[in-house]
């Protein structure tokens, strides 16, 4: 008995340093920082000058850093609805035998492993142009004037349309997913369902919906993880003209690296950075676990 536990220990061993080497660490060292006022990333502790929560006061008293939860608010609950109701839409569409189906699960999917800044070009310049979109164009076919005269760079309408282009790109991965999950279903449960009368709607409320329990809050974790982290669209849809599509992570980058994001810069502070970080983080723990709570796995663990 004792042999096998020294195996496992000697197994696991490499992993656990690597873990306590790659995350724990600087874990434990972005909390100290964020206590502290860092002139940069890479100064030594003993440079570092402690001012205690002055960093957590400055970010709530920063305008910039509250339109910035604002926005991962909206990102996370209005883009969430949006993707995974349609993540869900497309995954039982696929798997209601429909032909092609091969196809259509590789269209949708093409859109996440294109690149961010390749998928935001085609955006910008294709479809949301003023004066030769595909939008523009397609609403003007159909007589629809207000929407073809509709700024979609606009400041005011610049975090829609950023919401619009993530969505795109980020559907195909959650649908796969549930796709999987849907397929692991059996068969042997609709058939009786069709042979007591049952139809497609009542199928997906008493049948798919139940048995996907953990698959849907699997997929709420890794997006609300995602919005945790948005980044790269909201820096790409930044004209450093507005502060529209800024998030806490940009707000990080600003204040660490000094980017200049948004009309009003944020003073240089690692410190400040480290405890948006905290913020984020402690965010995605209070998240898994309201989720946890809500939504039991079905083991109930």
């Amino acid at each position: 008995m004792k042999s096998k536990k020294w195996f496992v220990v000697r197994f696991l061993a490499p992993a656990m340093l690597c873990l306590l080497a790659i995350f724990l660490y600087p874990a434990l060292r972005t909390i100290l920082m964020s206590f502290n006022k860092v002139g940069f990333v890479t100064d030594n502790m003993k440079d570092w000058e402690f001012i205690g929560f002055a960093n957590y006061t400055k970010l709530m008293g920063s305008p910039l850093f509250r339109r910035s939860l604002w926005n991962i608010l909206k990102i996370w609950i209005g883009g969430g609805v949006v993707i995974l109701s349609l993540s869900m839409l497309f995954s039982v569409i696929i798997t209601s035998r429909i032909k092609g189906k091969k196809f259509w699960k590789a269209m949708l999917y093409l859109p996440h492993i294109i690149s961010s800044v390749a998928l935001v070009t085609m955006w910008m310049q294709y479809a949301y142009h003023n004066q030769y979109g595909l939008f523009k164009r397609l609403f003007e076919l159909i007589h629809w004037n207000s929407m073809a005269q509709f700024q979609w760079t606009a400041p005011e309408n610049l975090f829609l349309a950023m919401m619009i282009a993530y969505s795109y790109a980020g559907v195909g991965f959650y649908m796969l997913i549930m796709v999987a999950g849907i397929d692991g279903v059996s068969e042997d449960y609709y058939e009786a369902s069709r042979i007591e009368g049952a139809g497609i709607w009542q199928q997906f409320c008493y049948i798919t919906l139940p048995m996907l329990k953990d698959i849907i809050k699997r997929c709420i974790v890794l997006y609300s993880a995602s919005a945790a982290g948005f980044f790269v669209y909201s820096t790409l849809f930044s004209f450093n003209t507005e502060n529209a599509t800024v998030t806490p992570m940009v707000y990080m980058y600003e204040v660490v690296f000094g980017t200049g994001v948004g009309s009003s810069s944020a003073e240089l502070n690692v410190g400040a950075g480290a405890a948006a970080g905290v913020l984020i983080m402690l965010v995605v723990l209070i998240v898994n676990a309201v989720l946890n709570r809500i939504i039991p796995s079905e083991d109930g663990q």
